[in-house]
């Protein structure tokens, strides 16, 4: 048994406020970008060799080779360029059920996913290969958030998610448990009997106030916040998270972080007296429940937050991570642990881009000032500030998760 595996673990630990060393290295959104991409091309690959070693262009899905070729993908991903011990976003697979009547098809290069139903879904190479077909499409994921309905149209129970098995509001202890044992969670039950807690699983939400800009227009929501805030404030309340059974199962499997989003509430984006008003009250409120729930929470907050360290002292996150200073605000992490004080968990804000393009030593120098103003005494995980960047190489990664082993 391993050091990590006697324990919480390194990323735990270092949670906590202990002074871990080597210190953990946690990249914010580890599975966008490169890793994305790898996930991408390993399953592909894979599914392409048993077609191969079958002899046909047909073939129907077992769910035990199923679960194999996510196994075997997740753990040639995590013997590669992402080793443990750092985090993982909390995996789901299909069950038996869900897998039942599917069949993987090839057609010349194309790999295709067949639903019970007849219903193909193609599975792309590679994340490059993914985003040069939506371009052909002209299909913009994102396009909701810039144009659409009037506020007026969305109603807060509109505004409301559904809740089904997953997210049953004030979940039954039997739903929590029946959801917990189900083979949704397998590869992740699989992926902890080998690296133990050297992996640490986090699930992931928004705050209240990210989440509304997934239903309302970026433009119509800036004018009703000031136009019609009463509109805006039902709509936040009826995006206020509730205790379900998907969260507890969570817990339960392992996931012992949860990953809260904040990416619209920045200086930059609305006023500090606006944060104050529609963002800061809903958000303690979520990050009160989480913690009360058993989840250890990271507050990502994304754009300006110098204008508001003051009143981000005063929620109850776990962890606070940030930016780096790519847009001229000046956001400097040595000032965040000023104000912030040494008992506050950080996770650090190197450049994505520099990760990318920099040394090995320029990096590692990096690395280590930013755990000398942020991280002496513990309290710091090292992480970028954002995604990695498409360019930057699997070897960079590994490297990276490895730096601080280096210092």
């Amino acid at each position: 048994m391993t050091d990590s595996q006697k324990g919480p673990g390194p990323v735990m630990d270092a949670l906590t406020g202990a002074r871990v060393l080597p210190v953990p290295v946690t990249p914010v959104y580890e599975g966008m970008g490169p890793l994305e991409s790898l996930g991408m091309t390993l399953r592909w690959e894979k599914w392409q060799s048993r077609l191969s070693g079958a002899g046909t262009d047909v073939l129907a899905v077992r769910h035990e080779t199923y679960l194999d070729v996510e196994f075997e993908s997740w753990s040639e991903m995590l013997a590669g360029p992402y080793p443990p011990p750092t985090w993982l976003h909390l995996m789901t697979n299909n069950t038996p059920d869900e897998v039942a009547g599917c069949a993987v098809v090839r057609d010349e290069s194309d790999l295709f996913w067949i639903d019970a139903e007849g219903h193909a879904s193609w599975m792309p190479p590679s994340l490059q290969a993914r985003d040069a077909a939506l371009v052909a499409e002209k299909r913009y994921r994102f396009e909701m958030k810039w144009e659409g309905a009037d506020i007026d149209e969305l109603s807060p129970s509109r505004g409301r998610r559904t809740h089904s098995l997953q997210s049953t509001p004030s979940p039954l202890p039997e739903q929590a448990k029946n959801l917990a044992q189900s083979q949704h969670y397998e590869i992740a039950r699989r992926l902890q009997r080998v690296h133990g807690n050297g992996l640490a699983f986090y699930a992931s939400c928004g705050t209240p106030h990210n989440n509304i800009h997934n239903t309302v227009p970026f433009q119509q929501l800036m004018q009703a916040l000031v136009e019609k805030p009463g509109a805006v404030h039902a709509m936040l309340e009826s995006h206020m998270h509730v205790a379900t059974a998907r969260r507890a199962a969570q817990r339960e499997v392992g996931a012992g972080i949860m990953f809260v989003e904040d990416c619209m509430s920045s200086a930059d984006v609305i006023s500090p007296e606006m944060y104050l008003e529609f963002s800061f009250p809903y958000t303690k409120r979520l990050l009160e429940q989480l913690e009360a729930e058993g989840f250890r929470t990271m507050l990502y907050f994304s754009g300006n937050l110098m204008p508001l360290l003051e009143h981000l002292r005063e929620l109850p996150f776990t962890a606070l991570a940030f930016e780096e200073d790519r847009k001229g605000y000046g956001i400097d992490l040595a000032e965040v642990r000023r104000v912030l004080g040494p008992e506050r968990v950080l996770f650090g804000n190197l450049d994505a881009l520099f990760i990318e393009r920099a040394s090995d030593d320029e990096l590692l120098a990096e690395v280590a000032r930013q755990v000398e103003v942020a991280g002496e005494d513990g309290h710091f995980l090292v992480s970028p500030g954002s995604p990695m960047t498409p360019g930057t190489s699997l070897d960079r990664i590994r490297f990276l998760l490895e730096s601080t082993s280096k210092l």
